[in-house]
């Protein structure tokens, strides 16, 4: 019996916090509890008991014969190129009703899904659909409420060819100013389950950055139709932020109030990514390590208000569908990709619909990607990053390491006192 490479040891207060970056578990300790736990750690007490088995469930304990590193690669291979898995992510439209100026997908062709394409689509699926037990999709744009008659007509078929035996679910990336409770009804029953909205923190600083083509805000409608289909999807809000709105961003969280959605939607923080130069020359994108303090901050100011949060570090076996055989980004002709940050970029494209993929030198580097790198091997979130982002190592010139990185100890500290406030609102919901 030895102790967990990626355990985590922190003493807050009279307490004593074990995490394993692997499990994601947390165990909270008393004094005694927390010296027994050394003696075991250190391999001077064995005597199975109530905290052994705890330490072990959690994975801060584990048998002589285990090795960590070895077994989350090969969970990973197993995940990575299952043949019963497939997930397509599919942008009907790169229309867009919005002008975001950090558009990534600027320059790229404007184009929609023709009735050709969408047989293409449906056949590419029945064709991988035999021995299928699960089939993921995510609906993608530019803005795909735009097509709301072609994802209904699109879902119809699909259900429509899988086997029994195969589990169908759904989701969508927003901008939510179309989702009404009428389209919201339309998704739920094309059993879309969670809408992803993005929203840039403050009112003023998302309308003059998020705003429609005709230089009308958004920000108001976009909270007022969530306040109106959380019944309907579960909704996340991703807020951008960088340099320039980070400060407003914990606005966000006095909108959430006033419209009755505390913890009744998600919410999280993510740095405007500089793909394809998105970033204007006089902005700043934050590096990864500012990004974590302010991340943090953000959290722990939303933590303190009775927001809840999930800051759970955990394996990602996957690592990201870019690097997973049965994953693929579908354009609106009908092109094939593995990274939605590449769709609509034709020298990026991994084959078609109508042929399918193809073994191109694109191709074979994300099949081949391995998070292999010593360094982040030994760093306590590889569980969770698994060497980070495959699209910034193979094509960004080098990696990019996750948040928690840079904030880990205060993570765990605020991931318990989240738990304790999830506990009470459960508490509240019986």
């Amino acid at each position: 019996m030895r102790p967990s490479q990626y355990n985590l040891i922190e003493n807050h207060g009279e307490r004593t916090l074990v995490m394993n970056a692997k499990t994601g578990a947390i165990l909270s300790l008393d004094k005694q509890h927390a010296e027994s736990m050394c003696r075991m750690v250190s391999g001077t007490e064995w005597e199975p008991n109530e905290l052994r088995e705890a330490l072990l469930q959690g994975g801060m304990l584990l048998e002589d014969d285990r090795d960590e590193k070895e077994e989350m690669k090969a969970m990973g291979r197993l995940v990575r190129f299952s043949n019963r898995s497939l997930g397509m992510t599919i942008a009907p439209t790169l229309e867009c009703n919005f002008c975001c100026p950090y558009c990534y997908e600027k320059g790229q062709r404007k184009t929609t899904m023709t009735p050709e394409v969408e047989d293409w689509l449906v056949s590419f699926v029945k064709e991988r659909s035999r021995g299928l037990s699960e089939l993921e999709i995510s609906w993608y744009g530019g803005e795909p409420l735009l097509q709301v008659d072609r994802i209904q007509r699109l879902t119809e078929r699909i259900k429509a060819i899988l086997n029994p035996e195969c589990s169908y679910s759904a989701s969508i990336v927003t901008n939510g100013y179309l989702l009404t409770p009428e389209v919201a009804e339309t998704l739920a029953a094309c059993d879309v389950e969670m809408g992803q909205i993005t929203m840039d923190g403050s009112r003023k600083d998302h309308d003059s950055r998020r705003f429609l083509r005709n230089g009308q805000p958004t920000y108001d409608a976009i909270l007022d139709n969530v306040s109106r289909v959380t019944h309907l999807l579960d909704i996340s809000i991703r807020c951008n932020v960088d340099a320039h709105n980070i400060v407003g961003a914990g606005d966000l969280l006095d909108a959430l109030e006033e419209k009755g959605l505390k913890n009744k939607v998600g919410f999280y923080l993510a740095p405007v990514d500089n793909i394809n130069d998105t970033c204007p020359s006089d902005s700043s994108c934050f590096s990864m390590e500012a990004f974590s303090q302010e991340e943090l901050d953000f959290y722990s100011h939303a933590v303190d208000r009775g927001f809840y949060v999930d800051l759970t570090v955990r394996f990602n076996p996957a690592i990201c569908g870019a690097v997973c055989a049965g994953s693929f980004v579908v354009d609106p002709e009908g092109y094939l990709y593995k990274c939605w940050d590449e769709i609509g970029m034709r020298e990026r494209c991994v084959g078609t619909l109508a042929e399918g993929p193809r073994m191109n030198a694109q191709l074979v580097q994300w099949l081949n990607y391995e998070p292999s790198d010593h360094e982040c091997e030994e760093c306590f979130a590889y569980p969770s990053c698994m060497g980070g982002c495959p699209n910034h190592a193979l094509h960004g010139g080098s990696k990019q390491c996750v948040s928690q990185r840079y904030q880990v100890r205060q993570r765990m500290i605020l991931t318990e006192k989240a738990q304790r406030l999830l506990s009470e609102l459960d508490s509240a919901h019986v």
